[in-house]
């Protein structure tokens, strides 16, 4: 085609865009949403990627190097970012000449003192330890560290957002998270555990630019970590002791933020010296101007393994954006389909005139390129500043800073070719039907029905049987070590997912012929719901593509809400409480009758009123000799002996213990207790009124003095009564009188205590309860049963929240085309006297019938991909437990029912019901 035939083309498109202004403006949007989501993702992404400077500064702010004792001793070899890589070497490869001076180093930070040049300083960056600190309900753990924040090296690394830098030994900082969590405001005061007689005042807001959802409590250097260190060596068992305040890792490796006197450096032949003696270095100048590649040795001898969770992340993007663009293009094509019919006068004047069918298709993919290139600029335009108005919100989000404001022109270029595309290949289809039209045909404004293909439906019925047996057949094979093929994804991923496109590709092949169906049925029912239905069977090219977006978003939808349904009743069906449903346990294993015992039930009936009677529950021990003892379980036919195993375990208590935790009431249980006999709650544990203890240690009494103690298994017969109760059985399988396990040569150790409080307590007040017992015994453990947690799944509410928008999206878009391809029909009926209802009627049907159809053909091709995943997840490890089948029934509801009439009763509402006269061509 010559270039000045195209131009008019373009011309023509153009206009033809500015005529029909809501079509266009459907278009533009449609293309402008992907495309904007892109761009946002793309520039958040940028953004989000530091610089080299950048990095520097969120590790070392003002310092010139970030050094830490990573292996004394040893020698290491590291990537020019210290953070990136290190490897330590076999031996150590120490300087002769700095050899005397190392020898003679009694730290750590005197050793690095030495190698560093003179009058260079070192500041301490060891984070403290995880500790319990005092918030408006109680207490909760915090992470700790020390800056002097007055000092400007700290500036990058731990920033001062809000009020002042602590300045005496008594205030702190604290970040946001922090303030959130433990519900204080600056000016507060907090209490750390094990330091209780130097509460910190809050005078200020850090952050850490990378981790802003972190939660530390920042004090003044000597201020926490010293002192919980020594309070630790002067009362290692101390209730009130500071690691039991929290969590001490141990040793912690040393770091320290250096700053060089005026005109010194670090190079990278210094950071290899300091390397020799198991410091790893990040220097600025060696960050800001990196070795060659060749004078790295760190880089010869790595291995790195693929990142086959980042490969993942971009299967999914790609995924995600190739669906959003499938969808574009589903949607938009009907509208480029309905433009070339209302324009196909003007086309058959083309052809009249002499143009030949490219230049009819050159027009109808102009209006494709003209609107696909305005919503390219436009998702461009918006996407950029939507992140630059959201930045605060997304930073908080994602928890780090942008290191910059980032836009990569050539990225956005891309994207906008991409959404070009995107409208050009919905635009193709509708430009060759319009290049077949009959020219006459197009004169008059008469259009020809095509009948459905034989063909299609069969091919669909074997495609559908092909890609189920794929994914089942792909889920059920074993292949959890094969190597991955395509983005991390091994040929069992790969063959559930093409299993299920497969599918619910033939599934596709079969809307035309359903849709032509629903038109047979038509004659039967009355005048409004019969136009609609021959309306879509007349012009299925406009339908179906609207009913295959819908049925696209549906099926992803309802694979993941299945999957997840199932896996979520496989967690609940394998849960185990504690205690029944409402209970208060206090897990304390303590001497009974001891003070410390007496204040910790004291603190938790203050902490928690009305809790009821209390049962104190004892575990059954074998003890044989001094420090010398065994945990006592019962044998029972086909049941496993295995450590920890609530199922068989043997408790001692009286009649309180057996209505508080194994919510038993039962007289004859009850009288058993008192007679000294056991009380079995699972028919597997007794055998002819006998229960069989075992347990392993030395047989034959108590082990003398030099003798070394025996580990046979030994068995003890007592007499039980079987009081048989599924539910009592998952805490435990046999209950004991102390008297009876004394008689049986057993002992009864404390093991906490359960109460059965007629309401729950709420979660305040168990945060209280668990503070009172916290500062009184470091070990002891509250809870509270409160059965099986929904841990909620982000994946099906967003798929599902998508599939909403493409259900009502894709409808309504239908609907709108269909009245205005109809809208002579529409007139012509007002004309004979049809009521304005009938217009609504009509419309509202129509979408129904595109969103019911959609979300149907969506919810039988979901469920492929579901059986698939979850065959695959029972079949991924060697002996994992099936995944029941569990269907999502309110989802199903919701898509299937509920948003079809939703669509239907929308359309129906803001349908016009008066139409103006309009003269009919021919």
């Amino acid at each position: 085609m010559k270039l000045s035939a195209l131009r008019v083309a373009l011309r023509i498109a153009r206009r033809d865009a500015l005529k029909a202004k809501g079509r266009s403006a459907l278009v533009i949007a449609m293309v402008a949403l992907p495309v904007l989501g892109v761009t946002g993702a793309d520039i958040v992404h940028q953004s989000g990627s530091l610089t080299p400077a950048e990095r520097v500064e969120r590790l070392m702010g003002g310092a010139d190097a970030l050094v830490s004792a990573h292996h004394p001793g040893r020698s290491v070899e590291q990537a020019p970012f210290a953070e990136d890589g290190v490897l330590v070497l076999p031996e150590a490869r120490s300087d002769p000449a700095a050899a005397p001076a190392a020898a003679a180093a009694a730290n750590s930070a005197e050793l690095l003192g030495g190698l560093l040049p003179s009058a260079s300083v070192l500041l301490p960056v060891t984070p403290g330890p995880e500790v319990s600190a005092s918030t408006r309900e109680g207490l909760f753990t915090t992470s700790t560290a020390e800056a002097d924040l007055t000092d400007p090296v700290w500036s990058g690394r731990l920033d001062l957002v809000e009020g002042r830098a602590p300045a005496a030994r008594n205030e702190a900082a604290v970040t946001r998270a922090f303030l959130d969590e433990a519900g204080l405001r600056l000016g507060d005061s907090t209490t750390v555990k094990g330091l209780e007689q130097t509460p910190f005042l809050l005078t200020g807001v850090v952050e850490h630019p990378g981790e802003l959802k972190k939660v530390e409590l920042v004090a003044r250097p000597g201020q926490v970590i010293s002192p919980l260190a020594a309070a630790a060596a002067a009362a290692p068992d101390a209730p009130g002791g500071p690691i039991a305040g929290g969590r001490d890792d141990g040793v912690r490796t040393e770091r320290w933020l250096v700053r060089l006197p005026a005109g010194a450096g670090l190079d990278w032949t210094a950071v290899q010296k300091l390397n020799r003696y198991g410091f790893t270095v990040t220097s600025r100048a060696v960050a800001l101007d990196p070795p060659p590649t060749s004078a790295v040795p760190y880089n010869a001898s790595r291995w790195s393994a693929p990142d086959s969770e980042a490969d993942t992340r971009k299967v999914v993007l790609v995924t995600v954006v190739g669906m959003a663009l499938l969808e574009v293009t589903l949607l938009a094509g009907p509208a480029f389909a309905v433009g070339a019919r209302r324009s196909r006068r003007q086309l058959a004047l083309v052809g009249a005139a002499g143009g030949h069918r490219g230049h009819i298709r050159a027009i109808v993919l102009g209006g494709g390129l003209v609107l696909g290139l305005a919503g390219a600029a436009l998702g461009v335009v918006l996407g950029t500043g939507l992140v630059a108005a959201l930045r605060p919100w997304l930073e908080g989000a994602g928890g780090s800073r942008f290191g910059h404001f980032a836009i990569a022109p050539l990225d956005l270029l891309a994207i906008a070719a991409v959404g070009v595309l995107t409208a050009l290949a919905a635009a193709v289809l509708p430009a060759v039907q319009a290049a077949r039209r009959d020219v006459v045909a197009g004169l008059t404004g008469r259009d020809t029905v095509n009948t459905p293909s034989r063909l299609l439906p069969v091919v669909g019925l074997l495609l559908v049987g092909a890609g189920t047996a794929l994914a089942l057949y792909g889920a059920g094979t074993y292949q959890s070590g094969t190597a991955p093929l395509i983005g991390g994804l091994n040929k069992r991923a790969l063959s559930v997912l093409a299993g299920a496109a497969t599918a619910e590709v033939g599934i596709l092949f079969f809307t035309p012929m359903l849709i032509a169906l629903f038109g047979r049925l038509a004659g039967r029912l009355p005048l409004g719901p019969r136009l609609a239905l021959r309306d879509s069977a007349r012009h299925r090219g406009r339908t179906a593509p609207a009913v295959a977006a819908v049925m696209a978003a549906v099926a992803g939808a309802v694979a993941v809400g299945v999957y997840s349904t199932g896996t979520e009743a496989q967690e609940r069906a394998s849960y185990r409480p504690a205690a029944p449903l409402g209970a208060v346990v206090l897990d304390a294993p303590t001497a009974p009758g001891s003070p410390e015992t007496v204040r910790l039930r004291r603190a938790v009936e203050q902490a928690l009123p009305n809790l009821g009677t209390r049962a104190d529950v004892q575990a059954v021990t074998y003890v044989f000799c001094d420090n010398c003892s065994s945990t006592v379980q019962a044998k029972g036919a086909g049941v496993r002996l295995e450590y920890g195993n609530a199922g068989s375990r043997v408790l001692s208590g009286d009649t309180t213990v057996l209505h508080n935790l194994f919510g038993v009431r039962d007289r004859a249980a009850e009288e058993a207790l008192a007679a000294g006999r056991a009380v079995v709650f699972d028919r597997a544990f007794v055998n002819d009124g006998r229960a069989t203890l075992t347990m392993q240690g030395a047989a034959g009494g108590p082990v003398l003095p030099g003798q070394v103690p025996g580990t046979e298994r030994i068995e003890v017969p007592v007499e039980a009564v079987l009081v048989e109760n599924p539910d009592a059985a998952r805490y435990g399988a046999v209950l004991m009188g102390p008297e009876a396990v004394r008689k049986a040569g057993l002992t009864p150790r404390p093991n906490g205590s359960v109460w059965r409080p007629e309401v729950a307590p709420d979660r305040k007040a168990q945060q209280r309860a668990e503070a009172a017992v916290a500062q009184l015994a470091p070990h002891a453990q509250l809870a509270v049963e409160r059965g099986y947690q929904s841990k909620g799944d982000m994946n099906t509410l967003a798929l599902g929240g998508f599939a909403v928008v493409v259900v009502l999206g894709a409808a309504a878009v239908a609907t709108g085309l269909a009245a205005a391809d109809s809208r002579n029909d529409r007139a012509t009926l007002a004309a004979v006297g049809a009521p304005p209802r009938m217009n609504r009627i009509q419309a509202g049907l129509q979408c129904t019938l595109i969103a019911g159809i959609g979300a149907v053909l969506g919810t039988v091709s979901g469920f492929v991909p579901a059986l698939g995943l979850l065959r695959s997840h029972a079949s991924g490890q060697i002996g994992a437990p099936a995944v029941p089948f569990a269907a999502p029934w309110g989802l199903l509801l919701l898509i299937t029912v509920v948003l079809p009439v939703v669509a239907g009763l929308g359309a129906a509402a803001f349908s016009r019901g008066r139409l103006p006269l309009a003269r009919r061509a021919g």
